[in-house]
């Protein structure tokens, strides 16, 4: 575990000394299209921790919901799935375009595709709960899939 460490402080260091060359030192766009753009000093905002406590409820909830789903499937259970799932989906994906997409226009592209994906997606679902088998079952056959080729 000490070697671990030592590793670690020793590659971080140099690479701290190079970044505080290149990029300080450098031109202020290229020093703003390098930089970290997510290193924030501030508290967050009221509508931040609202934000962070929704995540949270929603990623309790769709632990629940799996659970329901295998315990006591039915419809109610399946289109609460196809609600939360894409919803927890969505905001992690947009997390992930907010720390590495830096371009502004790249970035309002991806985070529209990613809204329009997100609606289309709970669309999808929704309507594969009402006229298919549903989320549930498909889970429960997707599962079955290598059993049922033994039986054969």
């Amino acid at each position: 575990l000490p070697s671990c460490i030592i590793f670690l402080f020793s590659t971080l260091i140099p690479l701290k000394q190079w970044y505080q060359r290149r990029v300080r030192g450098s031109r202020p766009a290229i020093r703003q299209a390098l930089a970290p753009s997510v290193i924030q000093t501030a508290p967050m905002s009221g509508s931040s921790t609202t934000h962070w406590k929704a995540e949270r409820y929603v990623s309790v909830l769709t632990v629940g919901a799996m659970g329901a789903a295998v315990v006591a499937p039915s419809l109610a259970v399946d289109h609460f799935l196809a609600l939360v799932i894409p919803l927890h989906t969505y905001w992690g994906m947009e997390q992930v375009f907010l720390d590495y997409i830096h371009v502004k226009p790249v970035a309002v592209v991806v985070g529209w595709a990613l809204k329009i994906l997100t609606a289309a997606s709970v669309i999808a679902l929704l309507y594969f709960n009402q006229h298919d088998i549903g989320i549930t079952q498909a889970c429960k056959d997707v599962w079955n899939i290598k059993r049922d080729e033994e039986l054969d």
